[in-house]
């Protein structure tokens, strides 16, 4: 029986993990829970699961959920949490000696030269769960890294992609959260709409995978049933291909390396379904490219990128500024920063921060 953590357990991606966990009953043992706010919800997994600890951020502060994160029977340690929140909490696990299950983009896309030294110091296995790293995280088993080529990452082809550009700037937040496939949290919504978060994921492949940024591509997949590719030296490329369901890469995690008969998942019927691939729209969603940009420059100009869109969002959502102003007010933000290479972590989350406020100020002034 494998001892799990959960952090973020009220959220999409810790909720789904519990669904998985009551699939598999016998498998596992749900030792510590962790959420931002207090809830029905989170009372209810108390009773259900039983842990041997538990933290409500809001109400116990971050050495309560630090304390969740390096609970000494915990195997694993399921990272769900929104946002830079689950930065240290992770950094604290591996050095605690847990293997990390991680659904929590920004800690590899701020801080992931820092993770990989943490990995690599105290050998411990980070699984990612973000369906399109989980794929190329599969697909590469099947060679070595010196057999690589190129990754791909898929990305899908929803309403809003296929508004014209004058549509686009009167975008609202019901086009937003009017998803064909993907059930997400409002921040990652917005972002997979704007395309920041694929240009998040290039970031993460990049640390996750030890890859250059010119061995990390982007491909529209319209079907929403290939989930990212890797292509190898002598030409075959591997793709991964299931239902758009979270459960089944977090199954994966949990179990990983083995693989279990799915119980929560369904199955896919390949007959009569299409698969195709068109060219990233670069041009039409310049969030698209900003990643490649930060990656390019390096040090903290990917925790900058991030914070600035932190505050474009909120400033979206809030009907400040509109859908095509977010990337605008982020590369303002990037060209205004002064980078530091081979930041520390204190460095890195003060550039984050610095990113949220210098976007305000150009929002502020972008309003006027």
């Amino acid at each position: 029986m494998k001892k799990i953590a959960i952090l973020g357990s009220t959220g999409s991606i810790g909720k789904q993990t519990l669904e998985v966990v009551r699939g598999h009953p016998g498998e596992f043992k749900v030792v510590g829970l962790a959420c931002q706010t207090d809830s029905l919800e989170f009372k209810k997994q108390i009773k259900e699961f039983k842990p041997e600890t538990f933290s409500i951020a809001e109400k116990d502060g971050q050495e309560a959920i630090l304390k969740v994160a390096t609970w000494p029977s915990a195997e694993m340690v399921v990272v769900a949490v929104v946002g830079m929140v689950g930065l240290l909490p992770t950094l604290k696990a591996i050095r605690a000696g847990k293997d990390i299950a991680l659904a929590t983009k920004e800690v590899m896309v701020v801080a992931g030269s820092l993770v990989n030294k943490e990995i690599r110091k105290h050998k411990i296995k980070l699984i990612p769960i973000d369906s399109e790293h989980s794929a190329i995280f599969q697909c590469l088993h099947t060679g070595e890294k010196k057999e690589v080529r190129r990754v791909i990452l898929t990305m899908g082809k929803g309403p809003i992609a296929k508004m014209s550009r004058k549509k686009l700037k009167k975008v609202t937040m019901s086009d937003v959260l009017h998803r064909p496939a993907w059930n997400m949290g409002l921040k990652t919504s917005v972002d997979s709409a704007t395309c920041l978060n694929k240009s998040f994921e290039v970031i993460e492949a990049k640390w996750l995978f030890d890859l250059s940024p010119n061995q990390i591509e982007i491909i529209v997949h319209p079907e929403y049933l290939c989930h990212s590719l890797v292509e190898f030296v002598d030409g075959s490329i591997l793709g991964e291909i299931g239902a758009p369901d979270m459960r089944r890469y977090i199954q994966y995690a949990l179990f990983y390396p083995e693989r279990r008969k799915t119980i929560v998942v369904p199955f896919v019927d390949l007959v009569g379904r299409k698969i195709s691939f068109e060219e990233p729209p670069f041009e039409k969603f310049p969030g698209l490219g900003l990643g490649f940009e930060a990656l390019k420059i390096g040090g903290t100009m990917p925790a900058v990128m991030h914070g600035a869109d932190e505050t474009a969002v909120k400033a979206f959502v809030n009907k400040e500024i509109g859908f095509m102003d977010i990337p605008k007010i982020i590369r303002k933000t990037m060209a205004a920063h002064k980078t530091i290479h081979s930041p520390s972590l204190s460095e890195i989350i003060k550039a984050e921060r610095w990113g949220q406020i210098f976007a305000q100020k150009a929002l502020e002034e972008y309003k006027k």
